[in-house]
């Protein structure tokens, strides 16, 4: 069972590399923006991925899964709500959903666990247990 956890906007500014001879933005940027809604989203609950990493801990995707609705277009500011949800003591989601303006483009989620040395671990970096309560309040 999914626990809904807390969601953050973040805005993507699509640059011209990212699109194809459509102009229509390349349907593998798309992760890459994922990724860097997840940085943003750890920053933005005062657990930076910098301070995870440092302190030996990864959170490597463990599935990706996209549905693209309406094509995003150079010049675009993509707004990219991301709620996490926990799955389980080991694993969690991030489901993103994709908007320009009022248009739904795209759906995704992406599944994780921390790994510590390259193996799962439950372990938790220090800086993630300090926010972990304010991550799913309705637990």
């Amino acid at each position: 069972m999914l626990v809904k956890g807390l969601s953050y906007t973040s805005h993507i500014e699509v640059r011209y590399a990212e699109t194809d001879a459509m102009g229509v933005v390349h349907h593998g940027s798309y992760p890459i923006w994922f990724e860097q809604a997840r940085i943003d989203f750890f920053k933005s609950i005062g657990a930076p991925y910098t301070a995870i990493e440092k302190e030996g801990f990864q959170s490597p995707v463990l599935e990706l899964v996209v549905r693209y609705r309406q094509p995003c277009k150079f010049g675009d500011t993509v707004d990219i709500e991301t709620t996490i949800y926990k799955v389980n003591t080991l694993k969690w989601k991030f489901q993103y959903r994709l908007f320009v303006g009022e248009t739904l483009c795209a759906t995704a989620s992406t599944l994780h666990a921390f790994t510590k040395g390259g193996v799962p671990t439950m372990e938790k970096p220090e800086c993630f247990k300090k926010v972990e309560g304010k991550l799913f309040p309705n637990k």
